[in-house]
């Protein structure tokens, strides 16, 4: 979205510029136009490059789970447990997580997250409401590599859910494990 916005902004700036060269009188040419739009610094990390010999290749890791996933989770993270506590936030991703690996549900994220009657917070009009941000994009790879709940599987607010064997409660989340 930054770079759109970059880009808008060098078009617009570029208009603006080249407009003023064809309507601006002979006489203005001497002094250039001053343009107030400053393109926005683009963010780059240097990292300098070594190299060392390696008699074998080293196969590069590949994520199981889909940038497009993370996302996923992270949007139905924000629905469901947005005025949450961060260990609550994690707790709603695990049960993601944990359903995926479950034999009981999809063996997908996708098939879980919209699995009917399962993520009210989904739906409309609620998640038209919310949007993927960074920070819980950052909880959902962490989880991915270190879950904090291998065994919750359902939650629900006010109280336990009909399904399932009652675990703990986390400010208003109350979670359940499936047996």
């Amino acid at each position: 979205m930054k770079k759109f916005i970059l880009f808008f902004m060098m078009a617009v700036l570029s208009l603006v510029t080249l407009s003023q060269a064809f309507f601006t009188p002979v006489e203005a040419e001497k002094t250039p136009p001053i343009s107030t739009v400053k393109p926005l610094p683009l963010k780059t990390e240097y990292v300098p490059a070594t190299f060392t010999a390696i008699e074998e290749p080293i196969p590069a890791e590949e994520s199981p789970v889909s940038e497009a996933d993370i996302a996923i989770i992270a949007l139905l993270t924000m629905a469901e447990a947005e005025g949450e506590c961060e260990e609550g936030q994690r707790l709603v991703i695990d049960t993601v997580l944990n359903r995926v690996d479950d034999p009981h549900f999809p063996d997908n994220i996708y098939d879980v997250v919209y699995q009917k009657n399962q993520y009210s917070g989904i739906q409309p009009p609620r998640i038209e409401r919310c949007w993927v941000k960074d920070e819980l994009v950052q909880l959902v790879r962490e989880e991915l590599e270190n879950r904090t709940d291998y065994d919750v599987i359902f939650f629900r607010t006010e109280r336990y859910s009909d399904y399932g064997v009652p675990m703990f409660q986390v400010e208003h989340h109350y979670f359940s494990s499936y047996d």
